[in-house]
C-alpha cells in the first residue's frame, strides 16, 4: 500500500501526510489539529505546499524495448 509523502505544515510546523492535488509538484497538508482534543482544525490544514522531492513520487513509465518514443513510425490507416 502506498503512503503519502510527509510534508511540514506552514502554520504549526508539524509533519503530516501530503495529499496529491491537481497542481504539479504540489501537495496539500492533510487535515490535522494543533492539540489532540481541540474542536477546530489547524489553519494549515489542506493548504497547498510544494512537495519536498516531487520527482520521487512520480510513477515510472514501463521500459520499452530500447526504442525512444519518436523513433517508431505510427500507422495512420
Amino acid at each position: 500500500m502506498a503512503r503519502y509523502p510527509r510534508v511540514e505544515c506552514p502554520v504549526c510546523g508539524g509533519v503530516y501526510a501530503g495529499a496529491p492535488t491537481s497542481a504539479f509538484g504540489m501537495v496539500s497538508v492533510h487535515d490535522h489539529k494543533r492539540t489532540p482534543r481541540a474542536l477546530v482544525l489547524c489553519e494549515g490544514s489542506m493548504r497547498r505546499v510544494p512537495a519536498v522531492d516531487a520527482s520521487g513520487y512520480q510513477d515510472e513509465l514501463p521500459e520499452a524495448d530500447g526504442e525512444t518514443p519518436g523513433s517508431q513510425a505510427i500507422p495512420l490507416f
